[in-house]
């Protein structure tokens, strides 16, 4: 729904102890408008957001403003969470296309790769070390850190907290059913299913030294499909297997059961000892 000034200050007069900001935010391939909501007394350094277009009706958007208001954010020393040693701790690389609306942002701190770009962010965690949010890093954050993009790009390469699983392996984590003994003797080509142990920003694992070690273990040659932001599939090359209808199905899948925010590219790539190229 559209946050008109008029809807702002309805917002604002049902709130007691807070009060809303509505801003624009850049995610991943979509504007979305923001509301932060700020207490009018105590600590201000980390304030919960929450998206007017994921509401459907004022009073919607209302009982989310204040379910979220009611959560207790844990309070960041802003020094501390900007220095060199913390941002360089707390690094995640991320996975974005190379058209996307992040990338408007001249400050952002990107790397080109292929068709897409790798993007940085630092993660903020709870005491008891959940994570509860992340910053994406500009370029005025690196030069007052003294960090050079290249350190966050060998941090990255070198990460190897990733994991890798058939098909069927994953689908039984999400869903408790052991499928593979059902269908293990229909024909069609293995797949592995790779992503970060805490299976966000898994796509990350293309820039590393270790997908190769992935890819590998699987085959020479491995076909790369990017399910989302968050995972690929590894499929071991198979001459019959044609690269253009691979991307045809993704394209697909990315149209009808991706979500907008969490979809990578439309291409297929593959991996060999030479590394990930573009294929189709």
């Amino acid at each position: 729904m559209e946050i008109t000034k008029e809807l702002l200050n309805r917002i604002n007069d049902e709130l007691e102890d807070f009060y809303v900001k509505e801003g624009r935010v850049k995610k991943n391939n979509i504007e979305k408008q923001a509301l932060t909501i700020i207490p009018k007394e105590g600590d201000k350094s980390v304030c919960p957001t929450v998206y007017a277009d994921d509401c459907n009706s004022f009073e919607e958007l209302l009982e989310t403003i204040k379910a979220a208001s009611q959560v207790k954010t844990p309070v960041f020393d802003v020094d501390e969470i900007t220095s060199r040693e913390y941002i360089l701790n707390h690094l995640r690389a991320c996975m974005i296309s190379k058209d996307n609306v992040i990338l408007e942002d001249e400050e952002v701190v990107y790397r080109p790769f292929l068709d897409m770009a790798i993007v940085y962010r630092v993660i903020m965690y709870h005491p008891d070390n959940n994570q509860i949010g992340s910053i994406l890093l500009r370029k005025g954050m690196l030069e007052d850190a003294g960090i050079e993009e290249s350190e966050l790009y060998e941090i990255a390469k070198s990460n190897r907290d990733y994991q890798m699983k058939t098909l069927f392996q994953t689908i039984e984590d999400m869903t408790g059913v052991n499928y593979e003994e059902e269908f293990s003797c229909q024909d069609g080509p293995d797949m592995y299913v790779v992503t970060s142990k805490d299976k966000i920003q898994g796509s990350s694992v293309l820039i590393t030294d270790l997908i190769q070690e992935l890819g590998t273990s699987i085959s020479k040659e491995c076909y790369v499909i990017p399910c989302s932001i968050h995972e690929i599939i590894l499929i071991p090359y198979d001459e019959r297997i044609n690269a253009e209808n691979l991307k045809q199905l993704v394209m697909e899948v990315n149209a009808t059961e991706v979500k907008i925010e969490e979809k990578l590219t439309d291409s297929v790539y593959l991996l060999d000892k030479s590394g990930v190229s573009k294929i189709a």
